[in-house]
């Protein structure tokens, strides 16, 4: 299954103004959604459910077997990481993630709690929890 991220955007009632507004480099027609592959998932740390690149967003394909409006939240917070990343461009993208984490991780938090401070996915979170909560 290969849809666009807009496509679940839609189907979920998000309100695309507001997403524009919010994210104003990011255009969800333009960002293909796939699968992911098993041998990608195996690079992914667990509960991770999608993963955001620059040309698209992969997910789990248990996930894609929802009904598009369900996956409204998830395309937002994946969109969010494009836009990020299309605004601090590769290297301060990759600074500020791996630094957050890698500062938690030093501090002692285990894998969940850094990953779940990282400061761009709380950004993440809570841009899907404003659109889509």
């Amino acid at each position: 299954m290969r849809f666009s991220a807009a496509e679940a955007v839609i189907a979920s009632g998000i309100d695309r103004a507001e997403l524009k507004a919010l994210l104003p480099r990011v255009d969800p027609s333009r960002v293909p959604v796939w699968p992911a592959a098993r041998w990608f998932r195996l690079l992914w740390a667990p509960g991770i459910t999608a993963v955001a690149m620059p040309w698209g967003i992969y997910v789990r394909p248990d996930r894609l077997t929802a009904p598009l409006a369900q996956l409204g939240p998830l395309m937002v917070h994946e969109l969010s990481h494009i836009e990020q990343w299309r605004s601090l461009g590769p290297i301060r993208w990759l600074r500020s993630y791996v630094g957050d984490y890698m500062r938690g991780r030093r501090a002692g938090l285990g894998h969940r709690v850094a990953y779940h401070r990282i400061g761009l996915e709380v950004e993440a979170r809570d841009i899907a929890a404003r659109l889509a909560g």
